[in-house]
Parts: structure tokens; sequence; C-alpha cells
């Protein structure tokens, strides 16, 4: 099976190549860049090797259905998008690389009868607690977004709906929260990872939102409910909540603390916003995923990750 994995260079997408690779499937690499600055810090050599590598722009639809055309492709794993400080910054161009390259992705596999087709989606789309009462969000829950990186994503989750709805293409839309890990150098959450970091590696990091708790999302099982929702027969619903643990942002710095009271890290005040407790229900009932990380287990294997690859030199 021919994977094509767009902005797989990224996070999330490195694990995901891992995760195929290790599978026996054949992946291809649709990405801005060869820069292989994160994939290194997940990937052995091998595995970058077996890596085929197609240079192109999410908006450049032409050249997406060139793509999969020349590696037959088989399933497609949608990561590229924009985070939400940039999509922020220029809302414009936010919605061409967010939404036109999502439905670009959409059209290319319906042209070709792409078998499946997962993207990420993101509870972005949700709203803050007061707009569900401080209940638990739903699967099904309407969407009040409080970003331009969560509007966005909702119209790709009405378009998935359009296209399932039309022309039976089959799609699953994953809804992440706050993932963790190796290699999440970008957008608002990002600060749970900058937070080990700082410990494994020395340096100095006041940590934000610390009046908040969030859902602690480990990246590798980010990386399985891709996976699983790839290869999953064709399920009812189109999208789905996916989710860890909601602990206190206070909790992740106390247990780092434990583990190194000389770490140079601070706790700041604040809220991010929005909800972090989601039913996630419905992907354990139809694709059969549940998290297996805790905050501990997910903080300790960041932790000695980010120390294994500075003793390699791989990052200072």
């Amino acid at each position: 099976m021919t994977y094509l994995v767009t902005g797989g260079f990224g996070c999330i997408g490195s694990y995901v190549i891992r995760d195929l690779l290790e599978a026996g499937e054949q992946v291809v690499v649709y990405d801005l860049t060869y820069d292989l600055t994160i994939p290194e810090m997940v990937l052995n050599e091998d595995q970058i090797n077996q890596i085929t590598f197609v240079g192109g722009d999410i908006v450049d639809l032409p050249n997406i259905l060139q793509t999969i055309k020349k590696n037959d492709i088989d399933r497609i794993i949608h990561l590229a998008s924009w985070q939400v400080p940039a999509c922020q910054a220029n809302p414009p161009l936010a919605l061409k690389i967010v939404s036109e390259g999502t439905v670009n992705i959409f059209e290319a596999a319906r042209v070709f009868g792409i078998e499946r087709t997962v993207w990420a989606s993101t509870v972005g789309v949700f709203g803050s607690p007061d707009d569900y009462n401080h209940q638990q969000v739903k699967n099904d829950s309407p969407h009040f977004p409080k970003f331009i990186y969560g509007a966005c994503k909702s119209l790709n989750e009405r378009y998935a709906e359009h296209y399932f709805d039309e022309y039976g293409l089959d799609t699953i839309g994953l809804r992440f929260t706050a993932v963790y890990g190796v290699g999440r150098t970008r957008g608002a959450t990002s600060f749970t990872t900058k937070m080990i970091e700082a410990v494994a590696l020395g340096k100095t990091y006041g940590v934000p939102f610390g009046d908040d708790a969030v859902d602690w999302q480990y990246v590798e099982d980010v990386s399985r409910s891709i996976v699983m929702a790839a290869i999953c027969p064709t399920t009812k619903t189109r999208i789905f909540n996916v989710r860890g643990g909601v602990r206190g942002v206070k909790e992740g710095f106390d247990y780092l603390k434990a583990i190194d009271p000389d770490a140079n890290i601070s706790l700041e005040p604040g809220l991010f916003g929005i909800s972090w407790d989601y039913d996630a229900s419905a992907i354990a009932e139809e694709i059969g995923f549940v998290q297996d990380y805790t905050m501990e287990k997910g903080i300790d294997k960041t932790l000695d990750r980010f120390r294994q690859l500075q003793k390699k030199g791989v990052i200072s």
C-alpha cells in the first residue's frame, strides 16, 4: 500500500511515517521543502532513505494530481496546515492554505477514487467552556471557534460532509488537542513540549496558562489514531474527537520539578481560553482507538528522547 502524507516532515507526520514504514507500507511525502530537522528527531537513517519526497504547495492542485497519479497512491493522510499564530496573523492566506488546501486533497481523492483519506481537524472548532455550560464537549457539539485556525477547520469539516454525501468520498477527520512530544515546535499548544524540552536541555522557560487544565495528547497516540483511521472499515461518523487526558498545566509543571528540582522553569498565570474536556467515545466505538499514554508516561518518554538527542548532538 502506498500512502501520500502531506506535511509529512512536520511533527505528527514524522511519527506517522515511522509507523507506516514499520508496518511495511510505502510512503510518499508531499511538503514544501526537503527539511529533515524534525524527521531526524524521530526516524533512523534507513527509514529516511525509504521515503519518496515530492516538493510542492498544498494549494497547487495540478501538482497534487500529478503526484498521486505518478506514485500510484492508494491512501492519503493530509496533515499540511498552518497553526494558530500564523492563521491569526494572515487570515486571507490562512483560508487558502488551511481550507483550500484541504479541499484540493478532497478533490484529488475524488478524481482518483482514493480508498481512504484521513485528515487533521482540531478541537479548535469548538469554543470556550462557557459555550457548553462547562460540560463535556460531545462529538457533534456546535462549533464556536475562537481563532481563524479553528474557523478554517470548521469549514473543512463541512466540506468533508459534502464530499461524502455527494460523491461517497470516504474521509475521516480527527480533531486533535494539545499534542506534545519531541518534534512539536510550532503552534499555540506547543508550550507543553517546550516545557519538557527546557528541563531536558537545561534551558530557561516560562510556562504559560498555569491556571488552566489541558488535554495532554502524546504524539505517538496521535500517530496511532491516524494509522488506525486509515485502515478501518468505513465509519458512520465523518469527524472524531480524539483525546488524551485532561490534567492541569501545573500538574505537568510539578511533575517535571519533582524529576528535576533544579529545572529553571517557572509557571505563569493565565487561561488558554477553549474547552479541553471532549467526549471521545465515538472513535473508541467505531475505530477502536483509546489513548495509551498518561501525562506522566508521555512526559517521561519525551524527556528521555530529548536527552538522547542531545547526547547524539542532534539538538543542543
